[in-house]
């Protein structure tokens, strides 16, 4: 099997996994409790959370280990947008992963929050221009994606954190297809996520930021676990895991990103005429248009033929509603259903590229 689905979910690291097995096996205590094997634990998550901090040049005390990037996107935007006041407006692209919107859906329906979504240009991009234009006195709250996961579209979070910070309102980005694959500047951000699965850590393991320096308020009463934002047991060999899985990822960032965008451009050169390309910067991510067939038949049909790849966001999948994120870039409801997408690793081969092409290409070229 030829495996083009890693936005959806990555394979876990040799190194992963044996730091994973290692923590399991000998480092099992809680550690919260104040005992030897306690202590053991929590020093283990002390570093893991020191070393994740250098990386992202953050501070170490903001960070959260979450169950992954929908616990993460969820709980942030909970404790961030409990603090406009009279500013009960959050301004949100139409580019975000269903778990933004359900988080979000909910505070409209309490009647908590006036959810407002920002216009994007023809690439997809929410602007410098296009965020200052319609921030409002109003506004609480601002959610943006780093890299979009569907069609790879990336924002220029630097440009747009600048306008956030001018106009004295908190930033909140998901960086979970974003992180160590693209450069990213972490710094005077109010929140951020991250999922270690998809940086080839373990699933069920994930980062949540909020800056001590920004205005939160925790959504639990009485928990004093993680400063108070999130209760529950950690799990150590999975935050161990994670770390090694960042450490390993970091320094080749450039490289990866350098292949990949090889593999991208080699898929592009291959593919028919009749077959639509739309991807966005970050060329891990690869959509097509298909001329006919539903996107569903092609997964199917092409899964036979030895290839996992997907429609849209693995969480969406059950969803029947068209992708908000194709609808923003002018694709109709008809059209959103006949489109595939690939999403690549450093472990892919141009070899493999290329039989996809020709295998596509002869079903439905």
């Amino acid at each position: 099997m030829i495996y083009f689905d890693n936005a959806a979910t990555t394979k876990m690291s040799a190194a992963a996994l044996k730091s994973y097995r290692e923590v399991a096996e000998n480092f099992y205590g809680n550690s919260e409790s104040l005992h030897f094997f306690g202590n053991q634990s929590n020093s283990l998550v002390d570093e893991s959370r020191q070393t994740i901090a250098k990386l992202f040049n953050v501070i170490p005390d903001g960070l959260i280990f979450t169950s992954g990037g929908t616990e993460s996107n969820q709980v942030g935007i909970s404790t961030l947008a409990k603090v406009g006041g009279k500013k009960n407006e959050i301004l949100v692209s139409p580019l975000e992963h269903s778990s933004v919107y359900q988080i979000l859906d909910k505070f409209e329906a309490d009647k908590k929050a006036h959810i407002r979504f920002l216009p994007v240009d023809s690439a997809g991009k929410v602007t410098p221009t296009i965020l200052k234009k319609n921030i409002s006195s109003k506004t609480a709250l601002i959610i943006i994606q780093a890299v979009n996961s569907i069609v790879g579209i990336v924002q220029d979070i630097k440009s747009l954190k600048t306008i956030a910070s001018e106009n004295k309102i908190p930033l909140f980005v998901d960086t979970v297809q974003a992180t160590a694959k693209i450069p990213i500047d972490f710094s005077n951000l109010a929140g951020f996520s991250c999922s270690a699965h998809k940086f080839n850590g373990p699933k069920s393991c994930g980062l949540l930021f909020l800056s001590p320096n920004a205005l939160t308020v925790p959504q639990y009463n009485n928990v004093f676990q993680q400063n108070g934002f999130l209760p529950g047991t950690l799990d150590v060999p999975s935050i161990v895991s994670m770390t090694t899985a960042l450490q390993e990822a970091y320094p080749k960032i450039d490289a990866n990103y350098s292949y990949l965008k090889g593999l991208q451009t080699r898929l592009e050169k291959n593919i028919s005429r009749e077959i639509k390309v739309i991807h966005g910067a970050y060329p891990g991510i690869c959509g097509l248009m298909l001329p006919q067939v539903q996107a569903q038949e092609a997964v199917t049909t092409m899964g036979q033929s030895g290839f996992c790849f997907s429609t849209v966001s693995a969480c969406s999948i059950k969803d029947p509603r068209p992708n908000r994120s194709l609808l923003s870039l002018g694709l109709s409801a008809e059209e959103t259903k006949r489109y595939i997408r690939l999403s690549f690793s450093p472990s892919n081969t141009p070899a493999e590229i290329d039989l996809f092409a020709e295998t596509l290409n002869e079903m439905y070229g």
